[in-house]
């Protein structure tokens, strides 16, 4: 995996948190439990090679075998409230930097939220729980 498209899905996951829902969506946005749903919204263009990312995650579990279960890694990613999905993901990628909690995954240096969330979408994508 080439750090370039490494780069380029990290990116483009931020930039599918950054985005501007309709307010009809961001009523409906998932919580907890329904990360994987909300997860979905955005297709492989906006979050980059979900297949890369998936790989990342791969190696974060790896790392990390305590965190292989999905509804954990939910409530950790989508905590609720009346914050929407994305906003809150955004600000715990933040806080993680400014609190230096972060994962090194094939020598990429990520706040521990975004590792969570590769690990996410690499148990989404099929990986056994």
């Amino acid at each position: 995996m080439g750090r370039r498209n490494c780069l380029r899905g990290l990116v483009g996951a931020l930039l599918a948190l950054s985005l501007e829902l309709p307010l009809g969506a961001r009523q409906s946005a998932p919580r907890i439990t329904e990360l994987a749903s909300w997860l979905r919204l955005f297709d492989a263009d906006i979050l980059g090679n979900r297949a890369m990312l998936g790989r990342l995650g791969a190696a974060y579990l790896a790392s990390h075998p305590h965190e292989r279960n999905f509804p954990q890694l939910s409530r950790w990613l989508a905590a609720a409230g009346p914050t929407p999905v994305e906003l809150h993901l955004m600000e715990s990628i933040a806080r993680d930097w400014a609190e230096h909690r972060i994962a090194v995954v094939e020598g990429w240096v990520l706040a521990q939220t975004e590792a969570r969330l590769c690990a996410a979408l690499h148990l989404m994508d099929g990986a056994r729980a």
